[in-house]
C-alpha cells in the first residue's frame, strides 16, 4: 500500500482516504458491544453441525479488540492519505 501512495498520481492517496473511512466504519461497527455480539452470532449460528468449534467461537472474546485495531488501521490510512495528498 505504501508503494501505491508514492506514485505520482493522487490515486494511491485517495485510495488511503477510502480505505481509512471503511476500515474505520468497520472496526468502529466490530468494536461496539451491540456489532460484536452481531459477529458473534453469525460465526455461532454458521457452525451448527460441528459442535466443538462453535464452542470455541462462543469463547473467543476478541471480535471487540479486532475492531478497535482496524479502527485504528483506519485512522492511520485517513491521516497519511490526506498528508499525501496535501503535499502533492
Amino acid at each position: 500500500m505504501l508503494q501505491l501512495g508514492e506514485q505520482t498520481s493522487h490515486g494511491g492517496q485517495v485510495f488511503f482516504v477510502i480505505w481509512g473511512v471503511g476500515a474505520l466504519v468497520m472496526g468502529s461497527v466490530f468494536a461496539s458491544k451491540k456489532g460484536s455480539g452481531w459477529a458473534r452470532g453469525v460465526i455461532v449460528s454458521g457452525l451448527q453441525e460441528r459442535p466443538v468449534p462453535q464452542a470455541r467461537a462462543r469463547r473467543f472474546g476478541g471480535v471487540r479488540v479486532i475492531g478497535g485495531v482496524l479502527a485504528v488501521a483506519g485512522l492511520i490510512g485517513i491521516v497519511s492519505g490526506i498528508v499525501m495528498l496535501s503535499r502533492g
